[in-house]
């Protein structure tokens, strides 16, 4: 089979869809999901979105307190929320919902550009969705726009201009998406076999180079002279997008420390710190303060510029999601969305609990046939309007006092059962991971304290525990191209009860295309040696035994070429040489079946 043109075919049932959301939000959402007279747009604060209630939440970030609120029963659970300027975004698996900050009423509905959970950046133009496995970047806005990076990327930072950096994994080029820019530049690169990632420090990107142990800034497009860091940093460092203070933050979790490295002219020695055991996943920068989520203990720590410890947060267990807000403070939503931790500047964290507004429920009328009593006189007044009546003797023993009414027996209540099955089970695949969504389980009179999820497929299978008020979870280390079926089972008080099975899945590896220098050549009287050659292209995780058509481009004025048809292996990939050029400093690029390649600048020979 060969495709051309047909992209669009395969998203056509995906539209009905979306649409059929669009109209089901818009009746669940009219009248009462919107406030009286609208409420002001919010600069600065938090969104999150509580998966119990199926409501999104604005958390003030000054006050901690809770400003406004939107029930949205369409959004996927354990969905994100981030916002712009004017809009808010409730970012899930299966769809993105637009709300409008102003009014609070929705508006449009679209498909994610992957189905990864994305790193969610809200800066100046933005927000941003990068999906690093996919290689995708989506600014959302009146019109989203989807840059595509030609293969898998590393943690992206960005600065207050508004620009957004990329470490390409594939090809080590560090790339720079401008602000309202619809493609990405790329003008330097990470020496070639160099592992390593992007940090910011004072507004300006950062290239920390884990081989050599080195901080390179990246000024004019270019790569600056390296720094010793001072500390061995590991290949698999993780680094806040931001500095602290002035300093990197560098988390071994591996070796359960971290590093604050000066890489200013003062040039300070580097600050270890060892860490108490546990699981530690990501790191942040509040501006002063270094933020640590531990998910071994569901602990949220934080430390400032000079690694004295400020305070150890329990968060509620499941998986905890840890975001920088355009306000500069960190937020750390529970895996429901049900509790927030505020991380202001100087590393101070105060929890909130996200809950609706509770209204007081009225005292039941009094019965119809009772009479209310008349008004009682004050105590003074009794006395002087009421004497006691004159003592008469008794002719009759007194009365027996009458037995009071037997009350009802309360029927003891019946013993916990294990929990139905949970509902809506849904997995969606990704490269090498799955994601999975439920509905909450029947408790059957106890309490679901967790969700077991578990997976077989012929590559092997296991089990995942999540709390009980977790409905979505990601499993990751997987097979790509092997078919897995996904079980979830409720437990309670009295065990676990029937699973819910979701239809088979095949996590796969995205779809990507690299563009390189290829074989020098000369190619009739338009393309000569030394510079000329042809381009060298790599595809991955398209169809397997699929003829598609590569189609190149060039910022070169005039430059054309028809394209070349190229049919993929059994494992949907292809490799191959054409499309001579020579045009040195002048970009080249590659798109087939809608996918386009990184953008290459050419070489002298």
């Amino acid at each position: 089979m060969r495709k051309k043109l047909a992209w669009w075919r395969g998203r056509s049932p995906l539209v009905i869809t979306v649409v059929a959301v669009v109209t089901a939000a818009g009746l669940a959402l009219s009248g009462a999901a919107r406030p009286e007279g609208g409420v002001d747009f919010f600069q600065s604060g938090h969104w999150v979105f509580n998966s119990v209630l199926g409501t999104v939440f604005h958390i003030d970030g000054a006050s901690r307190n809770i400003d406004a609120q939107l029930g949205l029963p369409g959004a996927d659970p354990g969905s994100q929320v981030v916002q712009g300027e004017t809009g808010g975004y409730v970012v899930g698996g299966n769809r993105i919902i637009e709300f409008g900050k102003s009014d609070l009423a929705v508006g449009k509905v679209t498909a994610p550009a992957a189905q990864e959970r994305p790193v969610a950046l809200e800066i100046a133009g933005g927000p941003y969705l990068v999906y690093r496995n996919a290689g995708q970047i989506v600014r959302l806005g009146d019109e989203h726009t989807t840059i595509s990076a030609g293969g898998s990327l590393g943690d992206p930072v960005s600065t207050s201009a508004g620009s957004v950096w990329v470490h390409h994994q594939g090809t080590n080029s560090l790339c720079e998406l401008a602000r309202d820019a619809d493609r990405l530049a790329c003008p330097t690169n990470a020496p070639s076999g160099h592992t390593g990632g992007l940090t910011v420090v004072a507004d300006r990107p950062v290239f920390v180079d884990t081989s050599t142990d080195t901080a390179h800034p990246i000024e004019g497009g270019k790569f600056g002279e390296g720094t010793a860091l001072g500390v061995d940093v590991p290949p698999s460092a993780r680094f806040a997008s931001t500095d602290v203070g002035g300093r990197i933050a560098v988390l071994d979790s591996a070796g359960k420390r971290m590093h604050l490295v000066d890489t200013t002219p003062a040039k300070t020695r580097p600050i270890t710190v060892d860490l108490p055991a546990g699981d530690y996943s990501a790191v942040a920068s509040s501006g002063q303060a270094v933020v640590l989520l531990d998910r071994a203990r569901n602990t949220v720590l934080t430390y400032d510029r000079d690694g004295r410890p400020r305070q150890s947060t329990p968060v509620p267990p499941g998986e905890p999601r840890l975001a920088r807000g355009e306000d500069s403070r960190v937020y750390v939503d529970s895996a429901d969305g049900g509790h927030v931790l505020v991380v202001d500047n100087n590393g101070a964290v105060n929890p909130v609990q996200v809950a609706g507004n509770e209204r007081p429920t009225p005292s039941p009328p009094p019965p119809a046939a009772q009479t209310p009593p008349p008004p009682t006189a004050p105590p003074a007044q009794q006395q002087q309007q009421q004497p006691p009546p004159p003592q008469q003797q008794r002719t009759n023993p007194p009365a027996q006092p009458k037995p009071p009414p037997a009350k009802p027996q309360t029927p003891a209540p019946k013993p916990a059962s294990p929990p139905g099955a949970p509902p809506g089970v849904k997995a969606t695949a990704g490269n090498a991971a799955i994601t999975v969504n439920w509905g909450a389980a029947s408790p059957n009179g106890g309490a679901v304290s967790n969700y077991h999820i578990a997976w077989s497929s012929s590559a092997g299978s296991g089990e995942k525990t999540v709390g009980g008020g977790v409905r979505s979870t990601t499993l990751s280390g997987l097979t790509n191209n092997a078919t897995y079926v996904i079980t979830v089972t409720a437990q309670n008080s009295a065990g676990r009860g029937q699973g819910a099975q979701s239809g088979a899945v095949t996590p796969k590896s995205p779809r990507t295309i690299t563009v390189s220098r290829g074989e020098s050549e000369a190619y009739g009287d338009g393309c000569s040696l030394p510079d000329c050659a042809k381009m060298r292209v790599v595809a991955t995780g398209f169809d397997p035994n699929t003829e598609y058509d590569f189609n190149p481009f060039s910022t070169a004025e005039g430059y054309k070429n028809p394209g070349s048809g190229q049919t993929t292996d059994k494992n949907g990939s292809v490799t191959f040489e054409a499309f001579h050029f020579d045009q040195v400093g002048e970009s080249v690029w590659v798109i087939a079946d809608g996918v386009e390649s990184n953008r290459f600048t050419w070489p002298p020979g």
